[in-house]
């Protein structure tokens, strides 16, 4: 298993797309938004298919929104390349420009097939269809149906495609699995520096999945409901030792919830430790799955930042929706974070349907006092297959259509009950205004520097902050 292209081709050419857009737009793995802070990683569906691909087929990737291409210029580079089939990116926060422009290409090159993944074809709905240029669908980007349906024009699993004048749709798989193995992705690729994130300290980076999906039962997130598979700790470190030798200075665990399964993670993090991987790197996780020990593993093995998704301040609504956690539990992990010198990220969320404005309050007091290093405000985002979206349809504060919407919360799609679009808006301007510009917050920045790059990175997004909410 290697990061070039071994065994037996196949004269089929593939192209994996990230299509361009009139805004930094993050598709992947079932997740779309802007981007808020002018960020981009590797595009994980896309990074993942690369590896299984590759074996088999000659593959090219296209990162647009990386790269910065123009529709113009995009559509130049897919020309040159010829592709036999197209694996592109679409959210629920593009998907009319997306389908415009990818109706353009198949006008262009009609014998090309397009393969969709993203987060509002989860749903399976027929009418994206309606779409001409769509040939097919893929549910399961880990998985190598993908690959049977290119060679056969037919897959075993995790697809739907146009057969003739009707569709198909085979069996969606939601397993849990404790030993999923993917090829490792090719990286050299994909147009590795032009990555950014806020929170990486030495560039260039890479983006690794140690598992897929996730355990957890939260109600407005699809992640529970795609399965969970972790991969074997002997495929990551090779994955990890693949990156190191090839020149990568840090890493994005883009798990959902890293350390979901404690002996998994903790093995894992004795490997990097003992094996003196030395990289840096940052995740997400949970309050409930983290501990002290856990924790200054996480320290010894190079992680220097987590992201918390908090959700709320109102113990109310996280347990309406599922969350799984306490106010108690998210203290004191932020603490315990913070005396062991590991930054904090902590998420939020405004506007579920039943928060009232006061309970909004409360999450924005919450922020305070739990003190992370640093914080997102997001809207409540009915996503397509979440029991939130069917709570909002089933309330009327939505259709029963795909809509335009946006995780990161730029604008927000429903009024509900208690609060209207305009006030949903104004609370999660007054959250991020209020928690940013504190001068306790301001000192506390400053004091935490430890680096040009800190600096940098900190005038780069507080610039950007101002820039999105006076735009």
């Amino acid at each position: 298993m290697t990061g070039t292209m071994t065994g037996t081709k196949n004269c089929r050419k593939i192209l994996l797309l990230n299509p361009p857009g009139d805004k930094i737009y993050i598709r992947d793995y079932y997740c779309s938004k802007v981007s808020k802070t002018y960020y981009t990683y590797h595009p994980t569906d896309l990074l993942v298919l690369s590896g299984i691909l590759s074996a088999e087929f000659e593959i090219k990737v296209i990162d647009a929104i990386a790269e910065k291409l123009s529709e113009t210029r995009c559509t130049d580079k897919i020309n040159a390349f010829s592709p036999d089939y197209i694996i592109f990116l679409s959210g629920s926060v593009s998907f009319e420009k997306d389908f415009k422009y990818l109706s353009k290409i198949k006008k262009i090159s009609p014998k090309i097939k397009f393969i969709g993944s993203g987060d509002l074809f989860l749903d399976g709905d027929k009418r994206h269809f309606d779409n001409s240029f769509l040939d097919a669908i893929l549910f399961d980007f880990t998985t190598q149906d993908i690959a049977d349906y290119i060679k056969t024009g037919q897959a075993k699993a995790n697809m739907m495609y146009r057969s003739g004048t009707s569709l198909t749709k085979k069996q969606v798989t939601r397993p849990i699995v404790k030993d999923l193995e993917i090829p490792i992705p090719r990286y050299d690729l994909f147009p590795n520096r032009k990555y950014r994130y806020p929170l990486v300290r030495k560039y260039p980076f890479a983006t690794v999945l140690t598992d897929y999906g996730c355990p957890f039962k939260c109600s407005f997130c699809i992640m529970s409901k795609i399965g969970f598979k972790l991969r074997t700790v002997d495929n990551v470190m090779e994955e990890i030792h693949y990156l190191k030798s090839h020149g990568f200075q840090q890493i994005y665990f883009n798990d959902q919830t890293f350390g979901a399964n404690r002996k998994r993670t903790v093995e894992l993090l004795k490997r990097m430790i003992d094996e003196k991987i030395n990289i840096g790197w940052f995740c997400f996780s949970r309050v409930d799955v983290v501990s002290e020990d856990v924790l200054k593993l996480m320290k010894k093995a190079g992680c220097h930042t987590i992201i918390y998704g908090v959700e709320s301040g109102s113990q109310r609504i996280l347990d309406k929706y599922q969350k799984g956690i306490n106010k108690k539990q998210i203290a004191k992990i932020f603490r315990l974070s913070k005396r062991l010198r590991i930054r904090t990220f902590a998420t939020f969320i405004i506007g579920l349907p039943g928060e009232t404005p006061k309970e909004a309050n409360e999450t924005i007091k919450f922020a305070k006092k739990i003190s992370p290093d640093l914080v997102a405000f997001n809207t409540a985002v009915p996503r397509v297959g979440t029991d939130l979206r069917k709570e909002s349809i089933d309330s009327g504060y939505i259709k029963d259509e795909i809509e335009e919407m946006d995780q990161s919360g730029t604008f927000t799609v429903m009024n509900t009950d208690q609060m209207s679009y305009e006030q949903v808006m104004q609370l999660q301007r007054k959250a991020t205004m209020s928690f940013y510009m504190r001068p306790k917050y301001i000192f506390q920045v400053l004091g935490s520097m430890r680096s040009y790059e800190d600096i940098k990175s900190y005038i780069t997004n507080a610039l950007s902050l101002f820039h999105k909410f006076y735009e």
